[in-house]
């Protein structure tokens, strides 16, 4: 189902795409041709804002977004986002455009908990840039810089930056190699 508006409340959008579950929402600004389909629980006590084109595709598993009071999450245009998607923003999460998103992918800007009493809890922004591809089952953790074209392979840990134009992946997450992106080429998830 398409729906054609300038901004929207993400809660009319939600009313009105079959299938979708959210209680309670509010977001700045919702781009015009979203979709959802599935389950999709959104906490937002923050910012949130959704760019054009922007899909949650949440079944067979649902999906899962928190966004904390002074929080901001950014999601770009033409962005796919698979089946049970957990992100846990507290500071700042931007996701650029043309990105895709796969199944079971989990990003969080904090460590929520101190390892030990002289430990704190850390907060530090995530930015997955431009035409980015994030494989099955990544986790991606505080701080974490994911640069354009960049491919994050199935299974990875993201806990440090990834440069442009490679694919990264194991656990830690390292560049494998370089990979060729011919300027203005965008990937594509249908």
């Amino acid at each position: 189902m398409s729906i054609s508006y300038k901004q929207f409340s993400i809660g009319k959008l939600l009313a009105v795409l079959k299938g979708a579950v959210i209680l309670p929402i509010k977001t700045n600004s919702v781009g015009r041709l979203g979709r959802i389909s599935g389950r999709l629980s959104v906490k937002n006590k923050g910012e949130f804002i959704v760019g054009e084109n922007v899909s949650f595709h949440a079944k067979p598993f649902p999906s899962s977004i928190s966004v904390n009071k002074q929080a901001k999450l950014w999601v770009g245009d033409n962005v796919f986002f698979n089946y049970g998607l957990d992100i846990g923003c507290t500071k700042s999460i931007r996701i650029g455009s043309n990105t895709i998103i796969g199944p079971m992918v989990n990003m969080m800007d904090t460590n929520f908990h101190p390892v030990d009493v002289e430990d704190g809890t850390h907060c530090k922004d995530i930015v997955i840039s431009d035409n980015v591809w994030i494989g099955r089952g990544v986790l991606i953790l505080p701080g974490v810089t994911i640069g354009h074209n960049a491919v994050i392979a199935a299974g990875s840990v993201v806990t440090r930056d990834i440069p442009a134009n490679v694919l990264a992946g194991g656990t830690p997450a390292k560049v494998i190699r370089e990979i060729s992106i011919p300027n203005e080429w965008i990937r594509r998830y249908n």
